[in-house]
């Protein structure tokens, strides 16, 4: 069973986000859900994605998503009154891509595995 680390992938000009969080290769989707919801994607000095938070979760979600406890909270869940909060390097937050995102969650048996945030994008 390998363990992999948080991969994000952040795509700056069509404002699109994908994320897989750790987790032995073994694990296997189970559902996806997809809402619109505000999105924060947050980026560090070198523009690497460092957290994203997303907001107002409905209760059939954080249920299913677990609330990390411990200390290594690097690409672990933190949820709280329906925000999900996930921590993808130590870096500090230098600036912020945010609005509402459609976002697809894929979740698992062991609660959320990847998701996937678009941004809507602003005609010039």
């Amino acid at each position: 069973m390998t363990v992999r680390a948080p991969s994000a992938i952040w795509q700056e000009d069509s404002a699109v986000l994908h994320v897989v969080l750790s987790g032995d290769d073994g694990r296997r989707p189970t559902r996806t859900v997809s809402l619109s919801l505000l999105c924060w994607v947050n980026l560090d000095s070198a523009g690497e994605v460092c957290g994203v938070d997303v907001h107002d979760l409905p209760p059939e979600l954080t249920d299913a998503i677990s609330n990390y406890t411990g200390d290594d909270i690097i690409g672990r869940t933190l949820v709280n009154d329906g925000w999900l909060w996930i921590p993808l390097s130590g870096n500090s937050t230098q600036r912020r891509h945010t609005g509402v995102a459609d976002i697809d969650l894929v979740l698992d048996e062991e609660g959320l595995a990847a998701l996937a945030v678009r941004f809507e994008r602003k005609p010039h």
